[in-house]
């Protein structure tokens, strides 16, 4: 049985990959800072493994465990700016590269970054989250490229569909006008298409920020 570790399983999109991973007979680290008491109940009805791990972003200890084979990113913040840097960019960097040296020697692994959608445009009242996400999205996109040729190793960019979360909550009233929300998101396709090595996840970026300029 593979592991698979998430940060953010509590969050919407953390909890959505959580349950896809355990579907497919993964077993599961949740790297949250309060267990997902709801999905280990679930897992344990369900015969599947989850294993809760204490981890802050805002103070990142790096867990003390095996090597996962994927590594899914899925936590965020709407906070002040320093809080964002930690938790949005410079926590998730250190942990990735932590793992990823394990990864290459075993000659598997993978990993999926989930990113704001418009991350790199500029939106009124979002400079400091877009900043952060935009940070990260192009250490992913380079983290990507580096690792496409080398192996068996591959750093996915993730863009979810709009979804009814926390996070989007607290964007949505910073925004003059609310987002189309969908109504009944899964992690099931962006799950697989990581773990296949897709480089690029989800919704086309270019075509999300084109169409958040028209709307």
């Amino acid at each position: 049985m593979k592991t698979a570790w998430v940060t953010g399983a509590t969050g919407f999109w953390g909890r959505n990959v959580v349950m896809s991973l355990l579907r497919l007979d993964w077993r599961v680290v949740a790297l949250t800072r309060s267990p997902p008491e709801d999905l280990i109940v679930w897992a344990r009805s369900q015969n599947k493994e989850l294993v809760w791990q204490h981890c802050d972003l805002r103070l990142l200890q790096l867990p003390e465990l095996e090597t996962p084979s994927a590594l899914f990113h899925c936590a965020a913040v709407f906070d002040t700016l320093e809080t964002m840097m930690q938790v949005n960019v410079i926590a998730p960097i250190q942990l990735i590269e932590s793992v990823l040296p394990q990864m290459q020697a075993a000659g598997e692994g993978r990993i999926g970054i989930f990113l704001g959608q418009n991350g790199r445009i500029g939106l009124p009242n979002l400079g400091h989250f877009s900043a952060t996400q935009g940070a990260m999205w192009t250490w992913a996109e380079s983290q990507s490229r580096t690792l496409a040729p080398l192996g068996n190793v591959s750093l996915s960019l993730v863009f979810p569909p709009r979804a009814p979360s926390d996070l989007q909550g607290k964007l949505a009233e910073k925004l003059t006008k609310p987002p189309k929300l969908s109504t009944r998101p899964t992690a099931d396709d962006l799950v697989k298409n990581v773990l296949l090595g897709h480089r690029c996840v989800g919704r086309r970026p270019v075509l999300a920020g084109i169409s958040t300029l028209l709307w």
